[in-house]
């Protein structure tokens, strides 16, 4: 008992470090074990200073609507195997939750070896493309484009290979790059935080070369917000962009414009780009609309409680509306997704789960004085964005190597004294 937080910390390391080298059922199995170490924990070194926070009760009522969804459905074998993946997601949330509160020190190694795992895939994604690899699957419509224009899209080392997923999941780790130059910075370690500033544009680099335009969408949502955020700082603390070092400033704009030449002048990567307005014309696109379609009529016939939670489920009912050919594991996007699952009352506790943690990071923001406190709020909500966004278009958010991140990152957030 005196070395379980111990003991448990290792096991939550296990499932971060097994999403790159492990099939996904092993990670589930970590989890529960995790889990099972924090609630023996608390069974015995009881502590009611932990208070349900709003964020945690929507999402507990969430999960109550899914629970409701699954005996309702129609499939209910089916739909039970994907119950149980979202318990097992929501009980590793409350108990990352629990842990993190008297582990606040474990906060910043988490952090620190995500970086490392997301680093090391974004090397391999970087030689992957630079070697040409070949797809696994028809990844890109490569109609009426030249053979200097088709990406070779880098999938990494996790499995199932897919560039989307190797996109959300560096995407997913994108805030934790900048929680630790901004954990640098505040301790004035300029070195270090230049270090990983190199890492953090080798992993943006990695990101384009998956060739995942949603991932590219989740840009728009991380980067406006990171200006944001670093706007009102400069203007707040440092007096504005006068008092800032000339050499700080022509790395950053340096570094910007290296990217974004790389993009533009880059043909396969600029195409790529250039597809996500193609619509009806790229049949990736396409498809996807097809299935959106499809989809929105299946949400249409079970809007209360949907048609039972899980992609086994989904693809048996999926079959009554798809179109001819269009067959799908999902409806490639997540609050479609949800809704089409477990109905609109599911998806509404689910965004308003996203909106009161959003709120909370916002006002530790602003408001605390801790700055670790500030750093590791900003970087929640960069992720839950870049996530999100990514997730309009995608429902990698539902693979296993972004949902423990996912959730372990906002379980962070119980660790901030109010």
């Amino acid at each position: 008992m005196e070395n379980i937080d111990s003991i448990a910390y290792f096991v939550m390391l296990l499932i971060l470090i097994s999403a790159v080298i492990l099939n996904s059922e092993y990670m589930g199995g970590l989890a529960l074990i995790f889990s099972a170490l924090v609630v023996l924990k608390n069974i015995f070194n009881y502590d009611d200073s932990f208070k349900f926070k709003n964020y945690h009760k929507a999402l507990f009522v969430y999960f109550l609507i899914v629970t409701v969804s699954l005996f309702a459905s129609t499939l209910f074998g089916l739909s039970l195997h994907g119950y149980i993946k979202t318990l097992i997601y929501t009980l590793f949330f409350f108990c990352a939750s629990l842990f993190f509160k008297d582990n606040k020190d474990k906060i910043f190694p988490t952090v620190f070896i995500t970086v490392i795992l997301m680093s090391a895939e974004s090397f391999v994604a970087i030689i992957q493309n630079m070697c040409g690899v070949s797809e696994i699957s028809g990844w890109q419509d490569t109609t009426n484009i030249n053979p200097e224009e088709i990406v070779s899209r880098a999938y990494g080392t996790l499995k199932p290979y897919n560039p989307n997923l190797l996109a959300g999941y560096l995407l997913c780790g994108l805030s934790s790059f900048v929680y630790l130059i901004l954990n640098s910075l505040s301790k004035n370690n300029k070195k270090r935080a230049l270090l990983y500033c190199g890492l953090f544009f080798v992993n943006i680099l990695a990101i384009i070369v998956t060739g995942c335009r949603g991932a590219y969408l989740g840009f728009l949502l991380f980067f406006p917000m990171l200006f944001l955020a670093l706007i009102y700082y400069i203007q707040k603390r440092l007096g504005g962009l006068s008092n800032i070092k000339k050499r700080y400033k022509n790395i950053a704009v340096f570094s910007t414009i290296a990217l974004v030449a790389f993009a533009a002048l880059n043909p396969a990567i600029s195409k790529r780009i250039e597809s996500i307005f193609a619509l009806r014309a790229d049949s990736s696109i396409s498809f996807r609309l097809n299935v959106y379609e499809s989809a929105f009529h299946m949400f249409l016939d079970n809007p209360i409680f949907g048609i039972g939670v899980g992609n086994q489920n989904f693809r048996e009912i999926y079959g009554l509306y798809m179109k001819s050919g269009f067959d799908a594991l999902g409806s490639y996007c997540v609050p479609l997704e949800i809704a089409v699952e477990s109905g609109i009352f599911a998806l509404i506790a689910f965004i308003v789960f996203l909106v009161l943690v959003i709120k909370k990071c916002i006002g530790y923001c602003i408001n605390s004085k801790d700055v670790n406190a500030k750093i590791l709020s900003l970087s929640i909500i960069l992720m839950i964005l870049a996530v999100m966004g990514h997730g309009l278009f995608d429902t990698i958010w539902f693979r296993p190597q972004l949902q423990f991140l996912f959730w372990t990152n906002i379980a962070m957030l119980s660790s901030i004294k109010e």
